[in-house]
């Protein structure tokens, strides 16, 4: 199963920790195993259950949150880095937006006729909570659970930590921009 998580997101290998890089792939085993999906399974999941026949899968946007979290800690690591008081943590925010949404994975179900649901587990708790159990379970440090349970709009009000500001903007930027081209309010 590793190999194949490994194949669906290679933004993986960003995270130079390899300790960490294996913690990562196992909060995804846990999820995916906890949630009765198959890594495959994550290209056909929709990312969202708000936007009614979501044309993105929950892997197209664990992938483009992360990228676009990572171009923009390098911008800002570029500019406010020098004097070495502003610099981000690559490890941290890689990590932080591979997982930010690995609870959907134990937050929804696929239903008899094959249709993607809440389970019990995701009227219960969502994924921000869940997907922070995940991770610290598997061993990722509070600094990812940070990030994965103020990333959503559980964290308003809250400080978020320089990583959990990208991570957030960058979750936001895919789902609004989505929604968007769909013509939705």
């Amino acid at each position: 199963m590793r190999k194949k998580i490994r194949q669906l997101l290679p933004e993986i290998e960003w995270i130079g920790d390899k300790e960490l890089q294996e913690k990562t792939l196992a909060s995804y085993e846990d999820a995916l195993s906890t949630g009765g999906w198959t890594p495959e399974d994550m290209d056909k999941i929709p990312f969202t259950l708000l936007i009614p026949d979501c044309p993105a899968s929950y892997l197209t946007h664990v992938r483009g949150v992360t990228r676009m979290a990572k171009l923009a800690m390098d911008e800002f690591n570029s500019l406010y880095a020098k004097d070495g008081k502003f610099e981000m943590d690559n490890d941290l925010l890689v990590a932080g937006a591979l997982l930010h949404d690995v609870g959907k994975l134990v937050e929804y179900e696929k239903s008899p006729d094959g249709k993607t649901v809440k389970s019990q587990m995701g009227r219960d708790l969502r994924h921000p909570f869940s997907g922070t159990v995940i991770a610290l379970r598997n061993g990722c440090g509070t600094a990812i659970g940070h990030i994965i349970a103020n990333h959503a709009h559980e964290g308003d009000g809250t400080l978020r930590s320089p990583e959990g500001v990208l991570v957030n903007k960058a979750d936001f930027m895919n789902f609004e921009s989505i929604k968007s081209f769909l013509g939705m309010k």
